[in-house]
């Protein structure tokens, strides 16, 4: 139960002024998969989807290592004030504090088990999409998160279904120009959604790659770090490997996936446009035993981390270790 604190004055801009942390921000237009990225990311659905613009608030992760099985959160105005606290957030009160119109900030704290290693506290700021015509501060809440302080990390999201969108050019435009890209600071892309690219229509995942690679470097940005990934599946084989429950639908999905990634476990990583020491330490972990006779109705815990590591979402998990 959250417990409400209206009127209490606390700073919000605390949310965007630690240049002590590694910040990681995370961007995309609407549907690329944002919200299951970093679902994926937290290893269960935290964060809630929908067909609409899902992210109104600007809202930040910070890694707690002290905390299990469980997220505390506050919620806070534009003007700083506390709206609510709770110290057992659900994706339900994230829900109620994104659709409120005083909430402009969300503040959460929980254990990312996939990221527990990493040296300095680190961030993940979830910016709300800007092609969202119904509330023009969005892109103000995205422009306080490229400009925060200190060492930062770029990951955006592209639609593997919807490349080249002309809401998607103008927010890659204007990270670009934006100061976010400047001091050292790096950007990669997580093309998002391969799982639904249609191979026998000819949408292999390396046409697709260089496709994406080649709209992005005319769009300026040169030698782009791209990950092929397919979040959504990803954040489903993790909640089995975590026992927790998952619907109908989750199980078919995965089966079907988990079957075209014996046909060929290596595919994604080698067609990725990653650093070759994060290929390597994928593919070694690709290469461990795993079942010989595998069934279609059952899933292996062994399998299913190899998936993981398949999927898209544990070269992320490195490369933010990494930079970290």
């Amino acid at each position: 139960m959250a417990e409400k604190k209206l009127g209490k004055k606390e700073s919000a801009k605390k949310l965007v002024s630690r240049s002590e942390h590694c910040n990681v921000i995370i961007a995309a237009t609407m549907s690329a998969g944002k919200t299951s990225l970093i679902n994926a990311l937290l290893g269960n659905e935290v964060l809630f989807s929908a067909n609409e613009a899902a992210t109104a608030t600007l809202t930040r992760i910070t890694h707690n290592r002290n905390l299990r099985q469980r997220i505390e959160g506050v919620s806070y105005t534009q003007q700083g004030e506390c709206h609510e606290r709770s110290n057992n957030v659900q994706s339900a009160t994230l829900k109620q504090w994104n659709d409120h119109q005083a909430v402009k900030y969300i503040e959460l704290d929980c254990r990312i088990e996939s990221l527990r290693k990493t040296a300095k506290p680190l961030v993940i700021y979830d910016t709300p999409g800007p092609n969202n015509s119904q509330d023009a501060s969005h892109k103000a809440l995205l422009d306080a998160a490229l400009t925060l302080p200190g060492k930062k990390l770029l990951v955006y999201v592209l639609n593997a279904t919807q490349l080249a969108t002309q809401d998607d050019k103008q927010l890659l435009q204007e990270i670009k120009n934006s100061p976010a890209l400047t001091s050292g600071n790096q950007i990669i892309f997580i093309l998002n959604k391969v799982d639904q690219l249609d191979e026998e229509r000819g949408e292999t995942i390396e046409l697709f790659l260089e496709k994406t690679r080649n709209y992005l470097e005319q769009t300026g940005y040169s030698r782009p770090v791209i990950i092929p990934a397919m979040m959504q599946t990803s954040l489903i084989a993790k909640k089995v490997l975590s026992r927790k429950s998952i619907t109908r639908n989750q199980k078919h999905r995965l089966q079907a996936e988990l079957q075209r990634f014996r046909e060929n476990k290596f595919n994604l990583n080698e067609a990725s446009h990653v650093p070759l020491a994060i290929k390597r330490q994928v593919r070694a972990e690709l290469k461990r035993s795993q079942p010989e006779n595998a069934q279609s109705d059952i899933f292996d815990k062994t399998e299913l981390t190899q998936f993981v590591a398949y999927s898209g979402i544990r070269t992320l998990e490195i490369f933010l270790s990494q930079h970290n």
